[in-house]
């Protein structure tokens, strides 16, 4: 067979010479990977024979646990109860026993101390059996020494000042100083005003008097009485009379007449309800309220005097359990 020189020169016989050559080069390398694999593939172990577990029958008395005790209850303490100290409150009622006295002397005091309080009940001018309670809110100190200590009780009465539309709380005040820890009081009593405690720089500021909301009862109570005391005088200038003269000239005097005799009769039931719609407003026209909470000043007008007094209840009050 003659090789034909021309055709695998020809680009055709060059690419059918490289597909038999690349075809050879897969086969060779395709076979040696084969021999390999075999080769490096190790001959397999025999399989180990299984392990069968062994029974063992042991003879002997079988071991019964002895039965646990039965528990024995441990005594339960009895609870004591625990035993707390009354907290004292600013106004207090207490069933106490009176034993040796142990508080210390106030300081005594000048005339005229100012003491800060402030009301803890609301106050009415038309319910003037209401007392006037208050609490120290500052401690009143003289020469170092304390005379009024903040959270002392004071207790008074109070008036109504129709004038200036105030509430007047003057006369006997009862002040009662508490020793929380001791459960101890003392009792002073002193005279003395209730000033208008105001913000600083305010006119009323120090005034005589409480000021409070001003209520009014009856908003017609004045007109009733303007159409009243009009109509009274209406009806005596419509009566018909008669000029009469005398010794110290003419005068006008009433006719004795039935229409006369009608406007004066009620003329004087216009006269007397006027007055009693006067008296009225004079006396429930309006009254003031005073919410708790309102600061004044208790201005005291004589020397406070700390010491044992008649009047001082200078012993120890002890609570009862």
């Amino acid at each position: 067979m003659k090789l034909d020189t021309q055709f695998i020169q020809s680009p055709t016989g060059q690419l059918v010479v490289i597909g038999v050559l690349a075809i050879l080069v897969a086969g060779v390398v395709g076979w040696q990977r084969v021999q390999h694999r075999s080769a490096s593939m190790p001959d397999a172990a025999p399989a180990a024979q299984a392990i069968l577990p062994k029974v063992i029958q042991r003879t002997g008395v079988r071991f019964e646990p002895p039965a646990p005790p039965s528990p024995t209850p441990s005594p339960v303490p009895a609870a004591t109860p625990a035993r707390f100290a009354p907290k004292v409150l600013p106004l207090s009622v207490v069933v106490a026993s009176r034993g040796p006295a142990s508080l210390d002397p106030l300081a005594a005091a000048p005339f005229g101390r100012m003491i800060p309080c402030e009301t803890v009940v609301t106050l009415e001018s038309n319910r003037l059996a209401t007392p006037v309670i208050g609490i120290v809110t500052e401690d009143v100190w003289e020469n170092g020494r304390l005379v009024v200590p903040a959270g002392a009780e004071v207790h008074g009465r109070a008036g109504l000042d129709r004038a200036r539309e105030r509430l007047a709380v003057e006369g006997t005040w009862t002040i009662i100083c508490r020793k929380q820890s001791e459960m101890s009081a003392r009792e002073l009593r002193v005279s003395g005003i209730a000033l208008e405690r105001a913000p600083s720089n305010s006119e009323t500021d120090g005034s005589a008097g409480l000021r409070g909301e001003v209520i009014r009862t009856d908003d017609w109570r004045e007109l009733k009485l303007f159409a009243a005391t009009f109509l009274s005088s209406a009806t005596t200038a419509l009566q018909e009379t008669r000029t009469t003269a005398g010794l110290i000239g003419e005068s006008n005097l009433p006719v004795a007449s039935m229409r006369n005799a009608s406007l004066a009769g009620v003329s004087a039931v216009l006269r007397e309800y006027a007055q009693q719609v006067r008296d009225a407003i004079a006396k429930d026209g309006f009254y003031l309220r005073i919410r708790a909470g309102k600061p004044f000043y208790l201005y005291v007008t004589e020397t406070i005097n700390g010491g044992p007094s008649p009047v001082a209840l200078n012993e120890e009050i002890h609570s009862k359990p």
